[in-house]
């Protein structure tokens, strides 16, 4: 009988302060469009007026889409049998597979701390973190086999996906992530 390991784990974004400026941004540049279309539509349909206020309902529903879209980031994480999958999940409706990591080719493992991850001179960087602030963060450092390019992976396991990752993982590298 073979035993597959199979571990999922669900991690919301979290909203920086970046992600609140950048959404604020959008929904600014949402509004001011809303009333340029406006102006727009009531230059082209003077008497009625229906087309200026179908043209602003457009634009304010384009806005709120959008705002929703960067609001509702979930990252997924699967791992079944030494491969980590990881997903980006939008507003709890579309899925997108971001990558697939062969953990035996995981070189380095670790909290993550911006002077260690800098040191590594990795090319790639792929943050797929709940926040590079939160303390459960970690990085992976690795070679992607797609692009043959170094590495860096931020993601936000927990002690089941760890623990469910531990027979893949080199035991230096496991041993040397996880000291006290």
């Amino acid at each position: 009988m073979i035993s597959d390991i199979v571990c999922e784990q669900l991690v919301q974004r979290k909203l920086t302060p970046m992600r609140i400026l950048t959404i604020a941004g959008v929904t600014v540049g949402g509004i001011l469009l809303s009333f340029f279309l406006y102006v727009i539509g009531g230059i082209a349909d003077p008497a009625v007026g229906m087309m200026a206020s179908l043209f602003f309902l457009g634009g304010i529903a384009l806005t709120v889409f959008l705002v929703r879209r960067m609001l509702f980031v979930e990252y997924e994480y699967t791992f079944v049998n030494g491969e980590l999958t990881v997903d980006k999940i939008l507003t709890k409706s579309s899925r997108k597979n971001l990558a697939e990591i062969d953990v035996k080719a995981i070189e380095k493992l670790g909290k993550y701390d911006a002077e260690t991850v800098a040191k590594l001179g990795s090319v790639q960087v792929w943050d797929y973190s709940a926040d590079k602030a939160d303390e459960n963060t970690l990085y992976a450092f690795f070679k992607d086999d797609a692009s043959g390019r170094n590495t860096v992976l931020f993601f936000t396991p927990n002690q089941k996906l760890l623990d469910a990752m531990k027979p893949y993982v080199s035991a230096t590298v496991y041993r040397e992530a996880f000291r006290k």
